[in-house]
């Protein structure tokens, strides 16, 4: 696993790392990790070619804001996960705005690592599918990537922000396969991703592409909690 950590003080990423290195030895993985102090050299490695599995990033560098660093970083990598370190908790929500897996505050730097980085490994491992597409073909997809799933009939449809993908298998063994925390049923046959649930109408849900999707009315007051209990989860 590659590591990247961006923090201009060091007495924090000395920190990160030294927590970094534990939290691996004690799983007995091998990661790599590179420190940066300073969100423009960890863009211009990126735009020579290198990437990363997983980046720890300042939001309140001293050269450059962490927030605008991040987004330049989710044009060119729209998968990395990110996850804020900070000693300003009421910055830290800003972060969901550039898909940021989480955020830690760097006063509880101690308690909190260890359960952030379990949550993420538990996520890698379960964050790829495979499934056999209608014509024959295997398609790897990332889970973090489906905006919803449903029945078309003959099979399932999985959509993405700009694509379709179509498989002979039900709805249902295509849901079997996805991250229970990450997607839920809406109405009968659709399930959707709800980390792309933009706005919840009476009947209707819209997802981060602007695709409105029906949603059972009895099934409303579920999708609202899951959604909430989602985000509260990502922001303790």
């Amino acid at each position: 696993m590659k590591i990247a950590v961006c923090e201009d003080e060091k007495i924090y990423s000395d920190k990160l790392l030294r927590l970094l290195e534990k939290y691996f030895e004690k799983r007995k993985e091998k990661v790599e990790i590179t420190v940066f102090t300073d969100g423009i050299p960890l863009l211009d490695v990126y735009n020579g070619g290198k990437n990363f599995d997983l980046i720890f990033l300042d939001i309140q560098l001293e050269m450059t804001d962490g927030l605008d660093i991040a987004m330049k970083l989710r044009e060119i990598d729209s998968r990395v996960a990110l996850i804020f370190v900070t000693g300003f908790e009421n910055r830290a929500v800003e972060g969901y705005s550039v898909k940021a897996f989480d955020y830690i505050v760097k006063s509880s730097m101690d308690s909190r690592l260890d359960d952030v980085l379990d949550r993420f490994i538990k996520t890698s491992e379960k964050g790829m599918i495979s499934v056999t597409l209608t014509d024959g073909k295997l398609e790897i997809i990332s889970c973090d990537d489906i905006v919803f799933i449903e029945s078309d009939g003959r099979g399932t449809a999985v959509y993405f922000a700009d694509s379709v993908v179509r498989t002979a298998l039900s709805v249902n063994k295509v849901y079997q396969l996805l991250p229970r925390d990450l997607f839920i049923e809406i109405h009968k046959s659709v399930f959707a991703n709800l980390m792309k649930i933009k706005r919840i109408g009476s009947d209707t849900v819209e997802m981060s592409t602007g695709k409105s999707l029906p949603m059972s009315r009895r099934k409303r007051k579920y999708v609202l909690s899951s959604v909430m209990s989602s985000v509260e989860s990502r922001i303790k």
